[in-house]
């Protein structure tokens, strides 16, 4: 969020008289002051980056590097990034009823790559899973692939979804061979990025150590690993040969990868004692981009060094690439468009979580299971997702809109967009208001009606 401090100044077009509260800047600036951050942070160096070099890399290696199908979607995405929080890119504006001081917020891009808008989408997620998981124990299943279908996949963005569906059908059956009759509760993610930025899909699965059966809570005790793995490599090989039956690269991938008994490995080892600890992990997984910005430590212009800890050796390791290698490193983690990536199953299912909820309420009261509800923080207790106001009214303890030099709440004079220009806000207030007061006239109770009697008459003839 950026101030305006003199409106003369705009490159963008007004839409207010000038504030009263004008200050001086800097005369040599390639951009309005209130337009450029104090303090650039490592969000910025990581969106610069794309700036500078995302033209060069499309004519190099954009038809190269990403399928047909997804182009359009990628350059959509990448645009997204390069202009969030840009006030080139629309903005709203604020102003004080009481001294005219006015403060002009950009937009955000509020995609899974972007790494400031992907905060966000992790606490909403967390928030979202957290409401649905139950007050028991979770375990944590890791299914890999070989590297030898690392390419396939990356050909083909679809068989992302065959991953999933796979993933899923695999600890369901094994559960039903194991404990006959018991329906269990998962949440489960593909995740396509490693610590070294390489393109390793795989599945992140959450199951509860419990299941339903007959209206009462049966323990799971463990998962056979070597049955689920063997299991885990059929299903898939045989799903992706039935999805393409004539498809060569992948034949030869599956039949090496069966010869060598290489991938295919399944790590149980993570349990969740608590629901939260579950939905903060594969939550973390849904928002941020592939590395942490400040992992990046170096960037002047061309060259990009970064660091991560081996997963093996547990050692710091630094790498420095090219502009052009460090985003072919990224890019292809983007979700393909409309793929679903957090899917619920059994007792989390859409459709069945509703219907029986009291049922495994029942269950867990009657065995008196001693875990209490989840301690929420804050920010993670309510059901609804906390707008920007007061997302840094939580983190940072101030409110964003609070006159600086009045103390007066500034109100929502207007809205500037590229495409559309000036928004002006009467007409749009109004509409926002009337919705907003028809919804919350539907969520209300509704009386009941009075009974009448309907009257009765008798005519003699």
């Amino acid at each position: 969020m950026y101030t305006k401090m003199l409106t003369a100044q705009l490159d963008i077009p007004d839409i207010i008289g000038a504030s009263s509260h004008q200050h001086q800047t800097s005369p040599a600036s390639p951009l309005p002051s209130w337009q450029q951050p104090d303090h650039p942070t490592a969000h910025d160096r990581f969106r610069q980056i794309f700036r500078d070099h995302w033209d060069r890399w499309c004519d190099l290696r954009l038809e190269n590097e990403v399928p047909p199908d997804q182009r359009a979607y990628v350059r959509k995405i990448v645009q997204r990034l390069m202009s969030c929080r840009d006030p080139n890119a629309g903005y709203a504006r604020y102003v004080c009823p009481g001294c005219q001081y006015e403060r002009c917020v950009p937009f955000s891009c509020k995609t899974r790559f972007c790494p400031s808008c992907g905060k966000v989408r992790v606490d909403n997620c967390v928030n979202d899973i957290t409401c649905d998981l139950l007050e028991v124990s979770h375990l944590h299943i890791t299914l890999t692939t070989d590297d030898l279908l690392w390419p396939c996949f990356l050909d083909d963005r679809s068989r992302l979804k065959t991953l999933l569906k796979t993933g899923a059908q695999v600890v369901r059956e094994l559960v039903d061979e194991l404990y006959p009759g018991v329906r269990i509760g998962m949440v489960y993610t593909v995740h396509t990025y490693g610590r070294d930025l390489g393109f390793k899909p795989h599945v992140h699965l959450v199951m509860t150590k419990g299941g339903l059966k007959d209206g009462e809570w049966v323990e799971i005790d463990s998962i056979p690993v070597p049955r689920l793995a063997a299991r885990w490599r059929y299903l898939l090989c045989k799903h992706l040969r039935q999805a393409r039956p004539h498809d060569p690269a992948l034949r030869r991938a599956i039949d090496q990868g069966y010869r060598d008994h290489r991938g295919y490995q399944v790590h149980t080892d993570s349990f969740y004692p608590e629901g939260l600890e579950a939905a903060r992990y594969i939550g973390r997984y849904l928002g941020h981009p592939p590395i942490a910005t400040s992992h990046i430590t170096i960037y002047d212009g061309q060259p990009v060094t970064y660091w991560y800890i081996d997963s093996n050796t547990k050692q710091r390791v630094t790498v420095s690439c090219s502009a052009l290698d460090f985003i072919s490193s990224l890019v292809p983690h983007i979700p393909p468009k409309g793929m679903q990536i957090v899917r619920y199953a059994g007792l989390y299912a859409r459709n069945v979580k509703r219907k029986i909820a009291d049922i495994v309420r029942t269950a867990l009261e009657a065995i008196r299971l001693q875990v209490p509800l989840f301690d929420l923080e804050p920010m993670v207790q309510s059901s609804q997702h906390l707008n920007w106001r007061e997302r840094i009214k939580a983190s940072f303890g101030y409110d964003p809109l609070e006159c600086p030099h009045c103390g007066c709440i500034m109100q929502l004079a207007g809205i500037w967009e590229p495409q559309r220009g000036h928004i002006w806000m009467k007409r749009w207030i109004d509409t926002h208001r009337m919705r907003k007061a028809a919804r919350l006239a539907m969520e209300r109770p509704r009386e009941a009606l009075p009974h009448y009697r309907q009257l009765e008459f008798n005519f003699d003839t």
